[in-house]
């Protein structure tokens, strides 16, 4: 059977179906049925013999991959309107407010209630898993034990002779001594800052920081860790989401560590994917650009910069249950880019980007298909 008549098949199968359609709640298994036919033919292309593919296939399996990934963005994102124009139908026919009052919790609570409450925060959400979930495959670092093995292998033999070489291995030699490390020891700590970086711009802050306690470097992990926001399981509600720690668990002064990663990041003496690692894990978009290869990068640079700063602002009217540390005093790290006032405006910017290359991406057409989508003006581009 040929894709057209696969394609076909699809739309008979759901065509039946009083009301379907992409505005309607039954598009989930619509939606999903066509992305399961480009994954079909995407696997199909990747089965082939390598020696035979050209760069019309490489053309070919780039395309589906595309047309899977817009199917798997139009299932998420109808599946979470759906949702919300049955709860928001749901409160029509309800008393309307509770009365409760704000109740002091911790930062994850009530960074959790605004989740709930807010359904374009929770499309900004989904937004971001997809384009993380989506991103192309990486080869990562290989673990390596020894914590700069080859440097303190050069300062034993060495000493203080080799004045290009860190007399301390310790994490802030470099910078505190302006030396290097031994090459080997450096090469290996570009691949690893670089492999962190991936992890997270793919979600998977907890992969970056197994990697860092496999690799003997358990102060970057910790360092890592700063981005979790302070829960404690005794002082929140028993139905809160997410599966509760035996104990406290994360940031109780995120702002403070923001402030340091923001700092290490517009250091221009670090290495550039170091510079992107904590800011991105800060919401800073600056630094993060400059190791961005396409669209769908910058995409997730500003959506993650524009969900970070939700979190912060929510974060700082609650009513807490303590008084996070103050930053004013540490002085303001400047940043060329701003958090975005919504998704609408970082598509129009990336559509009239400064660089030719990413304006030409956002004008592709499914690039600016899936813009409508995400903006929720499907219509309109029809």
């Amino acid at each position: 059977m040929d894709i057209v008549a696969k394609f076909a098949a699809a739309v008979d199968a759901h065509s039946g179906r009083e009301g379907a359609g992409l505005d309607s709640d039954t598009s989930t298994p619509q939606t999903r049925a066509y992305r399961q036919v480009a994954k079909q033919q995407l696997e199909a292309l990747k089965g082939e013999a390598f020696a035979a593919r050209g760069p019309q296939d490489q053309n070919s399996e780039a395309y589906w991959k595309t047309e899977s990934n817009t199917w798997d963005l139009v299932e998420r994102l109808y599946k979470l309107r759906a949702q919300a124009l049955a709860e928001a139908q749901d409160d029509d026919m309800s008393d309307g407010d509770s009365g409760q009052e704000a109740v002091a919790t911790t930062d994850y609570a009530a960074v959790q209630e605004l989740m709930g409450r807010s359904n374009l925060l929770a499309e900004y959400m989904e937004v971001k898993r997809w384009l993380e979930e989506t991103a192309p495959e990486f080869q990562a670092v290989e673990t390596r034990k020894g914590y700069l093995f080859y440097t303190r292998r050069s300062i034993a033999r060495s000493g203080a002779r080799d004045s290009r070489i860190v007399t301390e291995a310790d994490p802030d030699a470099t910078s505190r001594q302006r030396r290097e490390l031994a090459p080997e020891d450096a090469e290996y700590s570009a691949g690893l800052v670089r492999t962190l970086y991936e992890y997270v711009r793919r979600g998977r802050v907890s992969s970056a920081i197994d990697l860092c306690v496999e690799s003997d470097e358990a102060w970057r992990a910790a360092t890592l860790k700063g981005s979790l926001v302070w829960r404690d399981p005794v002082l929140e509600p028993s139905d809160i989401p997410g599966t509760r720690p035996p104990h406290t668990a994360g940031n109780i002064n995120r702002a403070l560590w923001k402030h340091a990663c923001a700092a290490l990041a517009a250091d221009e003496a670090n290495d550039m994917f170091e510079r992107a690692l904590y800011a991105a894990l800060s919401g800073r978009i600056d630094e993060v650009a400059l190791v961005c290869e396409g669209w769908d990068d910058h995409l997730w640079a500003h959506v993650n910069a524009l969900i970070e700063a939700r979190v912060d602002r929510t974060i700082l009217d609650s009513a807490l249950l303590y008084t996070p540390a103050q930053t004013a005093a540490l002085g303001h790290v400047p940043s060329r880019y701003m958090p975005a006032r919504d998704l609408s405006q970082v598509i129009d910017a990336l559509a009239c980007h400064d660089s030719p290359a990413l304006r030409y991406a956002a004008a592709e057409p499914f690039r600016r298909l899936q813009s409508a989508i995400i903006v929720d003006k499907f219509p309109a581009y029809l």
